[in-house]
């Protein structure tokens, strides 16, 4: 996908994994999540969950804690609210075992603004939460 289809979009929503394949030169998405997420524009969001999930991909290695801390610097990190956590419990439950937390957790920031899009490497999961994301396979528009 040409980075300048997500990077137009007012908010972006990151995601695990364009975080750990942006650090690990061994990911297979790593040249595209290098080239997509400095070209990002407007407003980029993530959540703790997010970041607690790249730093326990990234094994808590420091160069890579060093590099993860630079891109979360760009970013919001934005709590999912004690009354969307009903929400985000019931979404784990539905889509079980496919949805971890992060995910969930997305996806209820997601329904905060219908103009969001998750930036993902995971295609096939997102594919079935029905919002709108982008990947290295193209910009979907969800369901």
């Amino acid at each position: 996908m040409k980075p300048s289809g997500i990077a137009l979009k007012r908010v972006v929503l990151v995601d695990t994994g364009p975080l750990v394949a942006a650090i690990d030169a061994g990911d297979p998405h790593h040249r595209w999540a290098k080239s997509t997420l400095p070209k990002l524009k407007g407003r980029l969001l993530t959540c703790e969950a997010v970041a607690a999930e790249a730093a326990h991909l990234l094994d808590n290695e420091p160069a890579a804690l060093a590099s993860l801390h630079g891109f979360l610097e760009r970013m919001e990190i934005v709590p999912v609210l004690r009354e969307e956590l009903a929400g985000v419990f019931a979404r784990l439950k539905r889509y079980a075992p496919r949805m971890d937390l992060a995910d969930a957790c997305l996806v209820a920031l997601a329904t905060r603004d219908s103009g969001a899009v998750v930036l993902t490497t995971d295609t096939r999961d997102f594919a079935t939460y029905r919002i709108p994301f982008a990947s290295p396979e193209g910009l979907f528009a969800g369901s």
